[in-house]
């Protein structure tokens, strides 16, 4: 009787598609980014954090919009830059977030 029900768990997890990446946009550029999250800041706001291989020049904006889609939902934000950030082999751009919207597909 367990062995049914286990059987019949590992199928619903398989036929679960996780969540893949497809593409970030930046007011209509493409951007080649490495990391996109959403983090809060230590004053309680929310803040754009894009991790990118080399300098970006679609993130050297007053305000931008972006688009970022995967295979299951597409996400809006529009944020105002705050800081750019050098680390080890990578650049880190930090924004301020104005506003979200996130849609399923």
């Amino acid at each position: 009787m367990f062995s049914k029900l286990k059987e019949k768990r590992k199928k619903k997890k398989k036929k679960q598609r996780p969540e893949q990446f497809q593409s970030l946009t930046a007011n209509g550029a493409a951007v080649e980014a490495i990391n996109f999250a959403i983090c809060p800041n230590p004053d309680g706001t929310a803040r754009l954090e894009i991790r990118t291989k080399d300098i970006c020049e679609a993130l050297h904006f007053e305000h931008i919009d972006f688009e970022l889609k995967t295979n299951l939902k597409m996400i809006k934000v529009s944020g105002t830059f705050k800081e750019a950030v050098n680390e080890k082999q990578v650049k880190l751009y930090i924004f301020d977030v104005d506003s979200f919207e996130q849609f399923y597909i």
